[in-house]
């Protein structure tokens, strides 16, 4: 019952303030102090990309490369005029000279040495000589 007797003045309180006219609007208090700050919100979306920049200045040049590989030979040219004739060349001088003996050894000058000995008649020489006539090649010596 206690209950019922609260709930009673409870109603009757609210009817009252219902047939009331609210009373004159009062003056606007001051400022409050700022509060803490709140927690940081989540990321926006992307924005829309702006326009290019100016181009920058060119950079140094930069190192120089490995040479390539060889290339391929060329064709072949055509062939060339025929050249004019020489002069005539100074005669040269013999360093070899021909030796025969018809039974002996074989000889040079004092300023030759010998340097072959060959046997016309066959057979093999005997140093300086052969068993029939010899042939020998004398050369200028240096």
């Amino acid at each position: 019952m206690r209950i019922a007797a609260i709930l009673l003045v409870g109603v009757s309180l609210s009817l009252a303030a219902c047939g009331r006219d609210p009373g004159p609007k009062g003056e606007t208090g001051a400022q409050g102090a700022q509060g803490a700050a709140g927690p940081q919100g989540a990321q926006g979306i992307q924005g829309v990309a702006g326009t290019q920049g100016p181009a920058g200045a060119q950079g140094a040049q930069g190192p120089q490369g490995a040479p390539g590989a060889p290339g391929a030979p060329g064709a072949k040219g055509d062939k060339g005029d025929k050249g004019d004739k020489g002069d005539r060349g100074e005669s040269g001088t013999a360093n070899l000279r021909a030796v025969q003996v018809g039974e002996g050894a074989v000889s040079c000058e004092a300023s030759e040495i010998l340097v072959s000995v060959f046997c016309p008649s066959g057979g093999a020489p005997d140093g300086a000589k052969c068993a029939g006539a010899t042939v020998g090649l004398c050369l200028k010596k240096p």
